[in-house]
């Protein structure tokens, strides 16, 4: 049966009716039965979703043009008294439907759809489960391999431009449903959770050059591309706004002593508490003080009555501590602030690097031995550039190990180890730092890939609400807005 040359019919199932009949008797046909397996569920996966694409024409043939018989009465309360039967076709799960509809107008007034309101009819051309679907695969995988799945599937064309469009509009409402859905705490569990953490980061996306916001667009149109065919590594970093992360979560306490967690780091033998009520999100079109700004909001939706000992990771950036000072000061609520444990480490490591031989076992030894002295409480900064004076070192090693160094110093208070570790606090970003990468570089950093700064806003508001667990329900929240859109 042509869909194409599809009539329909007074009763609307009797053409589904006769399709199902002919699937029936063509699987008792001889030839047929002889089929292997992948040819039989290949046919059948068509066939079938030929039979759903029927029965939802004849369901929406059943309901009329909605045509109401009376005058409608506009937002403006003004009649529209012109009526016009149109039809419209709709690209669903099953493939392309098409209804006729009335419509009611009056000149200078937007045009009334009876029958699309009854049926909450999406105001683009594709129905909501098929942007459903595109956005599921397009937030995880690039546009072409996605669109590609999804044409096996449903049968349905889409282009990439259209499906950065749906994936655009789909994300519209990231922002409402965050301030009318926040976090409610709904078990004793979280009740009795002790820790809330907040932490923040950022990961770079590569971006088309009509991406990317006038200071970085100024500073990348002054550079001078060393390679003809393609982006350097510093050319490419001027290509690379920065996509702020935060994250916030609930956590039991894991008191440790320092020899502990310097074994669990380096023999990662310990099993952490895992967090609770997790949600991340990113953005990249909002500046960090907006995404900061969130962040507290979020903790204070959570912990109204700051009953919660609030604990906040940095990594030694000095705007992102002044922002954060500075929101805990307005809201008037105390933070513990901790310098992430993963970069005081690396910055050991490049101590180490130009102190002892990279290649010598003696160069772990000595991060181990200046990390338990730094989880210990100890000043190791003062030790670190004694050590380098006793050599005579040239400029750019002596600068690395100054550096270090002056990162240590400059973060002294918050890298009260011991304390924090007696307290039961984590002292380690690694949720943040896993949730940059999935979040962001595993999707938005694959090869080749470009991005507009609307299309990368989108994928990553879309890529929170998937990692936060709460795409159903923001899904939901998103129908209901179309309706009243609608």
């Amino acid at each position: 049966m042509d869909k194409n040359n599809y009539i329909p019919s007074i009763d609307f199932l009797v053409a589904a009716e006769k399709y199902f009949a002919l699937m029936v008797e063509n699987l008792q046909n001889p030839v047929i039965k002889e089929n292997h397996l992948d040819i039989l569920e290949d046919e059948l996966l068509k066939k079938t979703r030929e039979l759903a694409r029927l029965l939802l024409q004849g369901h929406l043939d059943s309901r009329g043009d909605g045509d109401i018989g009376a005058m409608v009465i506009s937002s403006e309360k003004v009649k529209l008294i012109k009526r016009r039967k149109t039809s419209r076709a709709l690209k669903t799960i099953f493939g392309q439907v098409k209804s006729s509809r009335v419509s009611y107008s009056h000149e200078g007034h937007q045009s009334r759809f009876p029958l699309d309101a009854s049926l909450n009819r999406p105001r683009g051309s594709f129905s909501y489960g098929l942007p459903q679907m595109v956005v599921q695969e397009i937030i995880k995988g690039s546009f072409e391999e996605s669109l590609l799945t999804r044409e096996r599937l449903t049968g349905v064309t889409i282009w990439p431009r259209q499906a950065l469009e749906i994936v655009k509009q789909r994300a519209m409402d990231f922002d409402s449903f965050d301030q009318e859905t926040f976090f409610q705490i709904q078990t004793e569990e979280l009740l009795l959770v002790p820790i809330m953490v907040l932490t923040t980061s950022v990961q770079g996306i590569v971006m088309r050059r009509s991406g990317l916001g006038e200071g970085t667009r100024k500073l990348q149109s002054q550079t001078n591309h060393k390679l003809k065919h393609r982006l350097s590594k510093f050319d490419a970093g001027n290509r690379k706004p920065m996509a702020q992360v935060a994250s916030i979560y609930f956590m039991e306490r894991f008191v440790r002593q320092p020899e502990e967690l310097l074994s669990e780091l380096w023999r990662k033998t310990a099993k952490r508490p895992r967090p609770l009520g997790k949600r991340i999100w990113a953005r990249v079109e909002k500046s960090s003080s907006f995404v900061l700004s969130e962040l507290f909001e979020e903790a204070l939706r959570r912990d109204p009555k700051q009953g919660k000992e609030w604990v906040v990771w940095i990594d030694g950036q000095e705007y992102q501590l002044h922002e954060i000072q500075k929101r805990a000061r307005q809201l008037e609520v105390k933070i513990t602030i901790i310098l992430d444990i993963i970069h005081v480490i690396e910055y050991l490591w490049d101590v180490a690097h130009v102190l002892v031989e990279e290649s010598n076992p003696s160069c772990e030894q000595w991060v181990e031995s200046k990390l338990l002295e730094v989880l210990n409480g100890r000043k190791v900064a003062g030790s670190i550039r004694m050590s380098a004076a006793k050599r005579n070192l040239s400029e750019k090693p002596l600068t690395k190990v100054e550096t270090s160094a002056n990162y240590l110093t400059k973060n002294q208070e918050y890298i009260d180890y011991k304390t924090y570790l007696h307290q039961g606090y984590p002292i380690g970003t690694f949720v943040i730092e896993g949730t940059c990468r999935y979040l962001v570089k595993d999707r938005m950093d694959i090869t080749g890939a470009r991005w507009g700064l609307e299309g990368a806003e989108a994928i990553l508001k879309l890529r929170s609400i998937i990692k936060s667990d709460d795409f159903e329900d923001y899904w939901k929240f998103h129908l209901k807005q179309e309706f009243d859109r609608n």
